[in-house]
């Protein structure tokens, strides 16, 4: 399974090497909208619903990840240039991608704000420790289980670290926050939402609006308690920090922190 995932992974990358070319009468910019996060949090099947919409034309591949490389390289005008040019779409349509690992990546948020930014920013989130349980599935898949990989399950589920750093490279008033347990229970008022703060009609109803994407390969692993007891403690802290940033969460609809509503 985990060489399967890695061949996948290949041919993502070989996909985004260069832009696609731009037809005639369309024109380059930098996006519209960009997905930030979280890693196993629905955003496959957000993006795939807003990619659906009459007023959007969809990207080449929903996940750039084209920030990821400059971790340790600079990254210059023309670099931000090329980004645009992911992004050819006819005149009036929206256009945007959606890469989780965005909201994780502490040198993104400012190298997006200059190179998109006018860019609404959308997350998704996800009750962290249901998060942490299918991201440690989605990473053995392409790495070993062991205590580094634990860790980094977990650091994908601090959204309030997180959001507290995008929120001082973008202004509130362009970042929108959605939970995946309400888009799983009603999706059609959490899209409605989505297409309303992206300035599109909020009447569209996709199509494929229940179907199910992008489910995990492996099957995830039911958690020790005394591991969830663990996970609860320790998000406990990162959790309060993400309410007191007031950004619509209901932390009711996470019952392993529904203490905290």
């Amino acid at each position: 399974m985990r060489f399967g995932a890695l061949v996948s992974r290949i041919r993502t990358q070989r996909t985004l090497r260069h832009p696609p070319p731009c037809p005639p009468d369309w024109r380059t910019a930098p996006p519209d909208f960009v997905g930030l996060g979280a890693q196993r949090a629905g955003t496959t099947r957000l993006y795939g619903l807003i990619a659906d919409h009459p007023g959007v034309q969809g990207s080449v591949v929903k996940e750039l990840h084209y920030f990821h490389r400059y971790w340790k390289v600079p990254f210059t005008d023309a670099d931000a240039a090329t980004y645009a040019r992911w992004f050819p779409r006819p005149e009036g349509m929206l256009t945007g991608e959606w890469s989780p690992g965005y909201l994780a990546h502490f040198w993104i948020p400012p190298l997006l704000a200059r190179a998109a930014p006018d860019a609404r920013c959308l997350v998704s989130l996800r009750d962290p420790v249901e998060r942490y349980r299918s991201g440690a599935a989605l990473q053995s898949e392409t790495r070993r289980p062991g205590p580094a990989a634990a860790s980094a399950a977990f650091r994908l589920g601090c959204y309030g670290l997180q959001l507290e750093h995008v929120l001082s490279s973008v202004p509130r008033e362009r970042l929108h926050v959605v939970q995946y347990e309400a888009c799983r229970d009603d999706i059609a008022t959490q899209l409605a939402g989505v297409y309303r703060f992206l300035g599109l009609d909020d009447s569209h109803r996709p199509a494929a609006i229940d179907a199910r994407v992008n489910a995990a390969r492996v099957d995830k692993q039911d958690l020790d308690p005394a591991l969830v007891d663990a996970l609860v403690d320790a998000y406990t802290p990162d959790v309060r920090r993400l309410l007191d940033l007031d950004l619509g969460v209901d932390v009711g609809r996470w019952p392993n922190f529904a203490h905290l509503a």
